[in-house]
């Protein structure tokens, strides 16, 4: 190494970084007893930010396009959302109970080293969701800026070539939405409790006033709430278990890493039935507040067309309506852009900049991760792949294919195989004195588990990103059940692994004469943080 290069590691070294240990940053640590601050109102109000965002607003739409009717389309997305929440509550309690993020419980599962697959797959998720979510988020400041100069784009004249999505003036939108979004990186997880206090009552109050306007004002609810099934029996229900299946891949990147946040939590309890209600509470209510807008609002605005993105709803409200609907439009895409930032900044960039941090822990901390990751976000170009539409984000639902079995594992090794405990002190030690190495830092046992859960799935998964290639039915329909075979077969491979292959975790952390007996606390005063071992209580 030069000795140019050299100084410029001293010079973004961080302060806070241990001198030797390259595994560990200030973000990385526990959760000290002064930080554990959040309580159950602070979940419930972070999954009503994160859920009613535009994603979540249009999800009726793909699932009418298959030949479901609306009440059908309900169905399917609130058994979906049960799912998902019952997933969310199972994998935060790890988090609740060590004050350990994502990155470090990961190395418990996979290894020291072998922790970096399952960190790197959740980063790749952050840029590409991160990208997708900032150009939704974009359209609306669009939206804002058009309230005020309805000739916005013969202001910006578009110089952009028509093929890649996405205009001038909305690319304008992208860039300040991105610049907002750097604005909220800055705060730390814990600091942005104000932020959930008033965004999360803000959103929620603008999404049943939108509801009661649109069944209030509309001139009949077109084909949306009237058309039949075009489906039946066979095809109608694997049509609904490929929507549940969506619509928890949707989420799926968010269970994965939800105890990034609930490492925060005062106690187990509240991350429990807390995000329970709240997650399939504020789900329902986004879900239906866009399948009954979009139908009220086909005829008079749409001319027969549903609009199933708000930006171009309330673009055609600006077009139809005076100076009152170019205002109201100005404020309700204030509240969509709010709730953007939150599924786009807590949801995606500060979840990954945590991530980002634990590959390079000496030089990259949370903020410096999630600056990155928000730069990478571009690469993809998001735009680009958004003009194919509802393709693109059902690839990235397809997703789950993989995440199912990175939650099942993370749930049977807390669970079931490592009985709740963690020895924190070697979740920081990469060599062979850490009981985390296994063998040459790996776990095979769970990159085998993980490989064989995947496999049933994965000709499925390569059919919808690619309809060209041709699969039996049956692979297909093992696809529509996708999340929920991943994730039982990935539990139940790496207890069998397990229970052949045996480590013995309850020797090597507490010792003959604690190992068996009943469970201790959570966190000694009298011991170090990395030097506990941590149990359920």
């Amino acid at each position: 190494m030069t000795s140019v290069a050299r100084r410029v590691l001293k010079w973004i070294e961080l302060p806070d970084s241990q001198q030797g240990n390259r595994w560990t940053n200030e973000d990385l640590e526990p959760v000290p007893p002064e930080k554990q601050t959040w309580g159950a109102f602070q979940y419930v109000e972070l999954w009503f930010l994160v859920n009613m965002n535009i994603s979540s607003y249009q999800a009726g739409s793909s699932l009418l396009a298959v030949g479901m009717t609306w009440w059908q389309a309900i169905i399917v997305i609130l058994v979906g959302d049960f799912f998902a929440s019952c997933f969310t509550v199972l994998n935060s309690i790890s988090g609740a109970i060590s004050h350990l993020g994502y990155p470090i419980v990961s190395r418990s599962v996979w290894g020291m080293w072998g922790s970096y697959f399952a960190i790197l797959n959740r980063i790749l998720l952050s840029v590409v969701w991160y990208g997708v979510q900032a150009v939704i988020g974009g359209k609306m400041i669009y939206i804002c800026l058009r309230a005020i100069w309805m000739d916005l784009d013969d202001r910006i004249p578009n110089k952009l070539p028509e093929k890649i999505g996405i205009t001038s003036a909305q690319f304008t939108g992208y860039f300040f939405f991105n610049v907002l979004c750097a604005c909220l990186i800055w705060f730390k997880p814990q600091q942005l409790r104000p932020y959930f206090h008033v965004g999360s009552w803000l959103v929620l109050i603008t999404m049943i006033s939108l509801l009661g306007w649109a069944c209030g004002t509309n001139k009949g609810y077109g084909s949306i709430l009237h058309a039949p099934a075009s489906i039946s029996g066979s095809s109608l229900a694997w049509a609904m278990c490929s929507g549940i299946m969506s619509t928890i891949g949707s989420i799926a990147a968010g269970i994965l890493n939800q105890n990034d946040y609930t490492r925060f939590a005062k106690r187990k309890s509240q991350v429990t039935w807390s995000q329970g209600i709240s997650f399939n509470l504020s789900s329902a209510i986004i879900h239906i507040v866009g399948i009954v807008v979009t139908a009220a609002t086909q005829q008079q605005y749409g001319k027969g067309t549903p609009l199933w993105d708000p930006s171009q709803l309330f673009k055609a409200m600006q077009d139809q309506g005076g100076s009152g609907a170019r205002a109201a439009t100005f404020f309700l895409a204030i509240v969509f852009i709010i709730s953007q930032l939150s599924i786009n900044v807590p949801g995606n960039v500060l979840a990954g900049g945590l991530d980002v941090a634990s590959v390079f822990p000496k030089y990259i901390n949370l903020r410096r991760g999630a600056y990155i990751l928000a730069i990478l976000s571009v690469a993809p170009n998001p735009w680009q792949q958004l003009a194919s539409g509802s393709t693109f984000l059902s690839v990235l639902s397809a997703y789950a294919v993989f995440l199912g079995p990175f939650i099942g594992l993370l749930c049977i090794h807390f669970y079931v195989i490592q009985k709740r405990q963690f020895h924190v002190a070697d979740l920081y030690t990469g060599n062979k004195t850490s009981l985390y190495w296994y063998y040459y830092g790996v776990n095979w046992r769970t990159a085998v588990a993980w490989v064989c859960a995947v496999v049933p799935s994965l000709p499925g998964f390569l059919h919808s990103v690619n309809p060209s290639i041709k699969v039996s039915i049956h692979a297909q329909h093992l696809s529509d059940l996708s999340f929920m075979v991943g994730f039982f077969l990935a539990c139940f491979n790496a207890y069998v692994l397990h229970w052949f292959f045996p480590y013995d975790y309850d020797k090597e952390i507490f010792g003959e004469e604690i190992a068996g007996t009943s469970e201790v606390g959570i966190f000694e005063e009298s011991v170090k943080p990395k030097a506990v071992a941590y149990r359920d209580v």
